[in-house]
């Protein structure tokens, strides 16, 4: 048997942290939500495949935790409203290894989680 693999969220938004932890059930994934940067940093030692950030739900000092994660190899997934282009130029200049749209999130989301959980 496959081990399971871990996905990381701060994502307070219960519709999508409720559909992310269903569809990555699916794929055999078992998602974690946390609540700070903090957690985020301290949860890197269970070799998480995955790390999602809503965008909207960062704290300050969120980009030196995503510098921690891609430290830690492990890929940063973020997303946040579509006009919110600050935010999103933001998440690429700490180096989130992909950026989308809240829209994009919602219909892409198993083709996402299929990518890193694969």
């Amino acid at each position: 048997m496959a081990a399971v693999k871990t996905v990381l969220g701060l994502v307070p938004n219960l519709m999508f942290s409720t559909r992310i932890a269903e569809l990555a059930s699916t794929m055999g994934g078992l998602v974690t939500l946390v609540s700070s940067n903090e957690e985020v940093v301290e949860k890197l030692d269970i070799h998480p495949s995955l790390v999602i950030l809503d965008l909207t739900a960062v704290q300050p000092g969120w980009q030196e935790m995503v510098a921690k994660a891609k430290e830690a190899g492990v890929p940063v997934l973020a997303y946040g409203p579509h006009v919110d282009v600050e935010a999103h130029e933001a998440a690429q200049a700490a180096g989130c290894d992909e950026v989308v749209a809240n829209s994009k999130f919602k219909i892409d989301l198993p083709n996402l989680l299929k990518k890193y959980l694969a």
